[in-house]
């Protein structure tokens, strides 16, 4: 089940980002289907659709704390790797997808996840370096380059408030910011309504969304859609305080005791600099105690659920037995595509982004490699 997108249906800012990057690309006749799936995005080549979720992150109302520039490349990244898809295999010819799959050492149901991961490498490396714009968009480049590198770090890092527990939790706080307790209503108004209220919404109750309410409003605000937060080592960089640092053991190391919540002191890269740039965060500083961020559950600085971000849900610590019932159930391009995250960051050190104060060549994509290394064991092997 999916829609045509029209305008009214989606967030102004990803219509605009998704007419720009056609022209950007020369791809004015490909159509983009808003799906009602919960989870991700897709194109067969014809078409780019795009899930519930990845709709939600173009949502400004739904950021909190979260610097401008990476809310606004949002919807140009979750778009552009679409488009990337597109544009970096030769002839848009869906045979060739399946001629490829065919000829990976892998089982026949894992060829086509086999397949996306390493195609995903591509695709990001062709989506961050604005290679395959059009001639005529060629003076955009630059600008185009860094808004995607930009929104390829916020698709990583900002972390999301998105359990079923966690919407409830909102809308208990939106409920109690209504008695004097501070909460931003974020939810979507009308012109002339009232914060909560829906555009074509019921006859007798303007609070309950219709058929022909425009789809993005009914996942807009607290309690009605994902809501998105910086990276732990941004916040503690900007001092927001102690609830947007504030993390949940996923295993006992030390005296940090599984289960348990606790407040991040400081935060370190892989090369051991504090950064505030969305980026791997190799270490936190808990009650004096280092460990690593694996080991750590964000939470949601709001509600106190989980807030994971997608570098998260790939690296966090799993226990062994789990992580290789995920893998059996799932396939090996589950490994697969933890290596595909070190890989990309060994590109984005070698060529897009500075690794602490290494030169952008080769030797520092290595470097990283071999600083990530024992996580990246750690993380294949449930340890």
């Amino acid at each position: 089940m999916s829609d045509i997108l029209q305008e009214r249906n989606a967030p102004q800012n990803m219509v605009n980002a998704y007419k720009t990057l056609q022209a950007l690309y020369g791809e004015q006749n490909t159509p983009l289907v808003l799906g009602t799936s919960t989870k991700g995005a897709a194109t067969n080549m014809l078409q780019i659709e795009v899930g519930t979720d990845q709709m939600m992150l173009c949502i400004l109302a739904n950021y909190h704390g979260v610097p401008k520039k990476y809310t606004d490349s949002a919807p140009f990244f979750v778009l552009g790797h679409e488009f990337g898809h597109i544009i970096a295999h030769p002839g848009k010819d869906t045979l060739y997808w399946k001629e490829a799959g065919k000829m990976l050492p892998v089982e026949r149901y894992q060829q086509g996840k086999w397949l996306n991961a390493i195609s995903d490498i591509l695709v990001n490396w062709t989506v961050t370096t604005a290679t395959g714009v059009t001639p005529s968009a060629i003076a955009q480049q630059e600008s185009v380059k860094r808004q995607m590198i930009d929104g390829w770090k916020a698709s990583q890092f900002n972390r999301a408030c998105t359990t079923k527990k966690g919407y409830a939790l909102h809308r208990k706080l939106l409920r109690e910011s209504q008695k004097g307790i501070p909460l931003k209503d974020n939810r979507y108004q009308p012109k002339g309504g009232l914060p909560g209220q829906y555009d074509n919404a019921a006859t007798d109750n303007k609070y309950e969304p219709t058929a022909e309410t425009p789809f993005y409003q009914k996942h807009t605000g607290h309690g009605r859609g994902d809501q998105y937060y910086p990276p732990i080592n941004y916040c503690l960089a900007e001092n927001m305080g102690d609830a947007w640092v504030t993390v949940k053991m996923l295993k006992t190391q030390g005296s940090l005791k599984l289960g348990k919540k606790y407040v991040v002191q400081e935060a370190r890269t892989y090369d051991g600099r504090k950064s505030k740039e969305l980026e791997p965060i190799a270490k936190y500083k808990i009650n004096g105690e280092w460990v690593a961020a694996r080991y750590c559950q964000t939470c949601c600085p709001q509600c106190g659920e989980p807030a994971k971000n997608t570098w998260d849900n790939w690296w966090d610590y799993v226990p062994r037995a789990d992580a290789e019932a995920f893998a059996e159930e799932q396939g090996t391009w589950v490994y697969l595509l933890i290596q595909m995250f070190a890989m990309e960051w060994a590109m984005a050190y070698s060529c897009l982004m500075p690794y602490g104060s290494m030169p952008l060549d080769r030797y520092t994509g290595e470097k990283w490699l071999e600083d990530v290394s024992d996580d990246m064991d750690a993380v294949m092997r449930g340890h």
